[in-house]
């Protein structure tokens, strides 16, 4: 199989795509328990309280980031992109995907999972 043809192999943009989701995510959720660690000590009260308007605070935030989209993706390769075809990963060694979803959607699918969380603890 030539470089092209496995360049577009599904798995491959599904690797990398659910890679960028999830360290997304967990850099959201990562700030999300920081803020509510110190919403939790300034103003007393329960911590789960204090998380849920954090998951809504930085879910709000991360919607805004995905209206401003990112232009260094459209000029560089990012370190996750660099990261996820590495030789970490065996099948995945040929070359980055030809498709990818934009860093919009990336951000409104982390947005809503922070703030369908804020829902679920409030």
């Amino acid at each position: 199989m030539d470089r092209r043809a496995r360049s577009t192999v599904p798995g491959m943009s599904l690797a990398y795509e659910s890679i960028r989701f999830l360290i997304r995510l967990v850099v959201g959720l990562a700030l999300a328990l920081a803020v509510a660690g110190l919403w939790a000590l300034a103003r007393g009260g329960a911590f789960v309280d204090a998380l849920a308007i954090a998951c809504f605070l930085v879910g709000g935030l991360t919607l805004m980031l995905a209206a401003a989209g990112s232009p260094s993706r459209r000029d560089s390769v990012s370190w996750t992109q660099k990261w996820a075809f590495s030789d970490t990963f065996g099948e995945n060694r040929s070359s980055r995907p030809d498709t990818s979803l934009s860093t919009g959607a990336v951000f409104v699918a982390v947005a809503a999972c922070l703030i369908v969380l804020g829902i679920i603890l409030s």
